[in-house]
């Protein structure tokens, strides 16, 4: 009897035990569990830094879901994008920043666009006005002497809305206006990638304005500049920035050599999706 009970208990336990969820050993699955909405108890194994455990699948609506997507993964570090999509809210892109320590990952930073709230409050005033009321703007500040004016035009106001628009969207959305108008891209690619050739001269560590005989054409695109080089991305990226806050930028950018891209990092650039043929999505901190 005492050897059938202790099979029974040891059958009992394994039974429970394997129904357990094991612990996840990628960037990737930490994450999904991370943001499970049932709550991930463990989650202070896999935290580190700054990373103290939010935001997680707890601090999200009801009906809110998520998605990830591995940016990369070497022998210490990674980046994992979160998008989190609610019928009720405009969506969010975040991005956990992982390290290994002592063989295990761990979210080191938790990093989004920041400094955001003003280019949405801009943006929401933008699309309230009517043409009437944008033409009455347009006429008040044409004799102004202001140094920046809401808009000098209708196609002024278009762009700034639409650039407002972009800088908001999430990665998958602001990667579609990319290849919905990717023949134009290259187009500006091509010649900004000419007019660097015909100009040369040292550009390390400093950024170049180019193109800018053509800004009609990228601001249709809503693009606010393109340049080459400098600190923030790499000296040897083409850069279409889209717009941002000071260094809290959003873009699109083109190397022709892959050892040439930026390294991701929580402080910098915080986020950087291949697009296909050179082209990649970007944002910075």
């Amino acid at each position: 009897m005492f050897y059938k009970l202790l099979i029974a208990v040891l059958l009992l336990t394994t039974s429970v035990y394997a129904q357990r969820p094991s612990l996840p050993t990628t960037p990737l699955d930490i994450t999904a569990r991370i943001f499970d909405k049932e709550g991930f108890r463990q989650i202070s194994k896999f935290s580190t830094g700054e990373y103290k455990g939010h935001p997680r699948g707890t601090d999200l609506s009801k009906d809110a879901s998520c998605q990830f997507t591995l940016l990369k993964q070497s022998a210490e570090q990674a980046v994992v994008a979160v998008t989190i999509l609610s019928p009720a809210e405009e969506g969010l892109d975040l991005y956990l920043h992982f390290i290994k320590e002592d063989a295990t990952w761990k979210v080191k930073a938790c990093r989004a666009l920041a400094m955001t709230g003003m280019i949405q409050r801009m943006r929401d005033e933008m699309k309230k006005l009517t043409l009437n009321q944008v033409d009455s703007i347009i006429e008040a500040e044409k004799n102004s002497d202001k140094e920046y004016k809401s808009f000098t035009s209708r196609d002024h106001y278009y762009y700034e809305l639409g650039n407002a628009d972009l800088t908001l969207k999430q990665d998958d959305n602001i990667i579609k206006h990319f290849n919905d108008h990717k023949a134009k891209f290259e187009q500006l690619k091509d010649a900004a990638l000419k007019e660097l050739q015909e100009n040369k001269e040292d550009h390390a560590e400093r950024q170049i304005r180019l193109i800018k005989s053509r800004e009609n054409e990228y601001h249709q695109l809503f693009i606010s500049n393109v340049s080459y080089g400098g600190y923030m991305i790499s000296e040897h990226c083409l850069t279409f920035l889209i717009g941002g806050m000071l260094d809290n930028t959003v873009g699109y950018l083109y190397v022709q050599d892959k050892k040439d891209l930026p390294e991701m990092s929580d402080n910098r650039v915080i986020m950087l999706r291949e697009i296909g043929e050179g082209w990649y999505l970007y944002k910075t901190t």
